[in-house]
């Protein structure tokens, strides 16, 4: 990655970048201090970057930043959680909705394909493709209804949401019922029916909620 200090990738936003995938992925835990001296050795960068990129991160929700302590990994919030997945119900339903009319063949062959994918490592028990597959086959769906600022705030709820899917995705009856899911999406897409693909596609964001809640209240405050 080139970074330039006034280019297409600045510093800064190679740090934030840096230490948000960090998050999102879990190598920084809930509750963990992010200490200024180790990320910038880590990243090759200097202190006011660091800073920047931390307090972005915090306004992103993903930091907590208190005076004399510094700065942490934010902690999993029930209320969070909830928050973040009634807003995608109702974003996610309205791209569903937006997508159908506007699918071509090849769009309905490639969600096809998809299925076959997620199908596969479903049986094989593949839980890090599962979970790739599962962002590329709602977005195949929601790039279809040509709304980019839309698709860009539902991006940005799934970038919110990881740390909580990644809790649940790997849950052999999770990954069966998902599965299940994504074919009945698949269904009302194929008939064209605009309203049954919504509440397919609300259903399913509304199971993993549930689903989250169910197994594993007791690790997220």
């Amino acid at each position: 990655m080139q970074i330039r200090e006034n280019g297409p990738i600045t510093v800064t936003e190679y740090v934030v970048n840096s230490i948000r995938e960090r998050i999102l992925a879990g190598y920084y835990a809930a509750g963990a201090r992010l200490d200024q001296q180790t990320l910038i050795e880590d990243l090759g960068v200097s202190l006011i970057p660091v800073r920047e990129s931390l307090r972005q991160l915090e306004v992103e929700g993903l930091v907590q930043i208190h005076p004399h302590r510094g700065a942490f990994v934010a902690e999993l919030s029930i209320t969070e959680l909830k928050e973040i997945y009634l807003v995608r119900e109702v974003l996610e339903e309205t791209a569903a909705q937006l997508a159908v009319p506007k699918f071509t063949a090849q769009k309905l062959d490639d969600l096809a394909a998809l299925i076959e994918r997620m199908e596969s490592a479903t049986d094989g028990n593949d839980y890090a493709q599962l979970f790739n597959l599962n962002r590329t086959y709602h977005f195949t769906i929601y790039e279809a209804s040509d709304n980019s600022l839309l698709i860009q705030m539902i991006s940005r709820l799934w970038d919110r949401s990881r740390r909580y899917r990644q809790l649940y995705t790997h849950l052999p009856k999770r990954a069966a019922q998902a599965f299940v899911e994504h074919k009945d999406i698949y269904a009302a897409c194929k008939a064209g029916d605009i309203f049954a693909a919504g509440a397919a596609v609300r259903n399913n964001v509304r199971q993993t909620t549930i689903g989250i809640l169910e197994n594993f209240c007791g690790e997220i405050k």
